[in-house]
């Protein structure tokens, strides 16, 4: 119970040199402390410490420090008894009588006095001379001064307990100076600033499953970047680290990294971010149907894998497009994504755009390969059929308007040769110079030279002797497996 005592009167005298003197230059929550307690002591009541807390909208630890700054300056005195604590407010004679400011020894020891008395309310213990030297040189080194200094005490020992050590408020000190914190009114604000980004970053390691530990300066540093640098919101970082999962070693760090994509993709909200994870989920899908296209055994997207299919997406081909690609490059024998990078380029060069566009052009390719199949099969060719095969087949049916009958004779005739391809090649060779074009016209030509040729090319073919009945049942055989074919 604090308990206040003067001679009632009907209004309240103010000393005149606590008005000119020292009103001006002490805090102005010290300065309501004394003006309320005063005017309680002349009309002699009395008032508990929690209904004073609700007058003056303070804690008792700031109503007790402002008390013992007054004490400090000689306008209040305090008595313990077994009541409570009485606070004798003096009169203006009293504190004129004080000593004289020469006598500067005695005033700084007893101004300190109560300057450590406020310190040692605060942190709920006694400080030894060195730790007060410190604190002193929190004034007097980093120009901070002592009402600064008090909120700052206080704010480090709401943040890290009474048991918070000088060396830390050492480092808080120099931090408030090199931000320039100057005035209670910035402390002030300082502390809420703090209150609130370390409510946050608790918040980040509790959902990270780090219970039981406060953020460090690591931590603070990393939710205050990604509030105030990037712009989320406590809310939307929390929202970002849905389903993560965090490992005990530098958590902070793989979700700044989560964070970093967020912010660089312009999603800090919690809509945005859905929106974000959404579109990335279906992406991810997307590949993995890609990788399943290809005939991979294991659907792993890898960042190789993400970079082709940002280059698709970027020149808008469309995933139903991407898919029937890789599903003919995969036929084709080949998984590579570099393959299928140039057959979607290549369609695009030849305007092949939509879906059906491109199911024509897979079907004319299949019919195309399926056609030079039995081409090369029908002469013993035995190898895969690739681009240059495709363009020479094009160029006999094309250019040299030969029927697919003539190249089938062609074939049946070179399958007796020991090098087949390349016989092959020749004889529709010769034939397009004499512009042969139907299999009449082929069967027409004189194939005697083309038995001199195996005969005398010992080195590429197999010697045989060909009679005229030989090269009609040649001609018989290839007829007969042309209808075979196209039966």
């Amino acid at each position: 119970m604090i308990r206040f005592s003067v001679d009632e009167q009907a209004f309240t005298p103010v000393p005149t040199v606590f008005l000119k003197k020292y009103m001006c230059d002490a805090p102005e929550e010290y300065v309501r402390v004394y003006l309320y307690g005063l005017c309680l002591a002349h009309s002699g009541g009395q008032m508990d410490v929690v209904k004073i807390e609700e007058q003056l909208h303070q804690t008792s630890v700031e109503i007790s420090a402002a008390l013992e700054y007054w004490e400090s300056k000689g306008f209040v005195r305090s008595k313990n008894t077994a009541r409570g604590t009485t606070y004798e407010f003096l009169t203006s004679q009293t504190v004129e009588n004080r000593p004289p400011e020469g006598k500067k020894v005695k005033a700084d020891v007893y101004e300190y006095q109560g300057y450590n008395n406020m310190l040692s309310t605060i942190l709920k213990r006694t400080l030894s001379a060195s730790d007060l030297q410190k604190i002193y040189d929190y004034s007097e080194v980093f120009g901070l001064s002592q009402d600064v200094v008090i909120t700052m005490v206080e704010y480090c020992v709401s943040s890290r307990g009474p048991t918070v050590s000088i060396a830390y408020m050492d480092k808080v000190a120099q931090t408030w100076a090199e931000e320039g914190i100057d005035s209670r009114e910035k402390a002030l604000q300082r502390v809420e600033d703090y209150k609130t980004l370390s409510s946050g970053a608790r918040l980040v390691m509790k959902q990270m499953g780090l219970i039981g530990k406060s953020p460090g300066k690591t931590e603070l540093d990393y939710y205050n970047k990604w509030t105030e640098k990037w712009g989320f919101t406590q809310e939307s970082v929390l929202y970002a680290m849905r389903g993560l999962e965090f490992a005990k070693d530098q958590p902070f760090k793989y979700l700044d990294a989560v964070l970093r994509n967020l912010y660089e993709n312009g999603a800090t909200t919690s809509r945005k971010i859905n929106e974000y994870n959404t579109a990335y989920a279906n992406r991810r899908n997307n590949l993995k149907e890609v990788l399943s296209a290809l005939d991979y055994s294991r659907l792993t997207v890898q960042p190789k894998h993400e970079r082709f299919y940002d280059e698709w997406e970027k020149a808008d081909i469309p995933h139903a497009i991407i898919l029937l690609a890789c599903e003919y490059t995969a036929k084709n024998g080949s998984r590579k994504f570099e393959t299928v990078d140039t057959l979607l380029k290549d369609w695009q060069k030849q305007g092949i755009t939509g879906e059906d566009d491109v199911k024509k052009y897979i079907r004319r390719q299949d019919t195309l390969e399926r056609r030079i199949k039995q081409v090369y099969d029908c002469a013993g060719i035995k190898k895969q059929i690739g681009d240059a095969d495709m363009t020479f087949y094009e160029n006999c049916i094309k250019q040299n308007k030969m029927k697919h009958d003539v190249l089938m004779y062609a074939a049946e005739i070179s399958s007796i040769a020991n090098e087949p391809a390349a016989f092959l090649r020749k004889v529709l060779a010769d034939w397009a110079k004499a512009g042969v074009t139907t299999l009449d016209m082929a069967t027409a030509q004189n194939l005697s030279h083309y038995a001199r040729d195996i005969k005398n090319n010992k080195k590429s073919f197999e010697q045989h002797n060909y009679t005229k009945d030989d090269l009609d049942r040649q001609k018989q055989n290839a007829l007969k497996k042309l209808e075979e074919l196209d039966g």
